[in-house]
C-alpha cells in the first residue's frame, strides 16, 4: 500500500519491448486549477524500449486500486494483469488506510475476465 500523498517513484527495465500504463492517474474532470499546463501529459502509457529503461513519478494523491500493467495482449492471457508475475503487472493500492482482499471479479474484465474465473486455482 503506498502512503497517502507519498511521491512514488518507478524505474522501469526491459529486454524486450514493453508498454505499460497505470489506470485512473488522469481524470480530465477533476479540478482545472490543478491542471499542470505547460509539461503536459498527453497519454498514461509509457513504452521501454528494448534493453532500455524510464522512470515514472506520480503522487499517490487518488485513493483506490489502480492497475499498472503491460499492454502486451499474450501477456494478460498469461496472468500477468493485476498481480506481481516476471515484473509485468501490479496493483497499486493508494489511500488513507490500508485494504481488505480485494474480490477476483474487479482484477478482470471482458472475455479475459471470463477466462480467469473459470480457473480453480485462484
Amino acid at each position: 500500500m503506498l502512503s497517502f500523498n507519498t511521491t512514488v517513484d518507478i524505474i522501469l527495465q526491459n529486454a524486450n519491448s514493453l508498454a505499460v500504463n497505470t489506470k485512473g492517474k488522469f481524470l480530465i474532470e477533476n479540478d482545472e486549477k490543478s491542471f499542470n499546463l505547460k509539461n503536459l501529459r498527453y497519454r498514461n502509457t509509457a513504452v521501454v524500449f528494448p534493453f532500455g529503461w524510464t522512470a515514472l513519478r506520480f503522487v499517490a494523491n487518488n485513493p483506490g486500486v489502480w492497475a499498472f500493467h503491460c499492454h502486451i495482449e499474450p501477456h494478460l492471457h498469461m496472468r500477468n494483469h493485476c498481480c506481481l508475475h516476471m515484473g509485468m503487472g501490479v496493483v497499486f493500492a493508494e489511500g488513507v488506510r490500508p485494504l481488505g482482499k480485494i474480490p477476483n471479479e474487479v482484477l478482470t474484465c471482458g472475455l479475459t475476465g471470463k477466462m480467469f474465473s473459470n480457473n480453480k486455482n485462484d
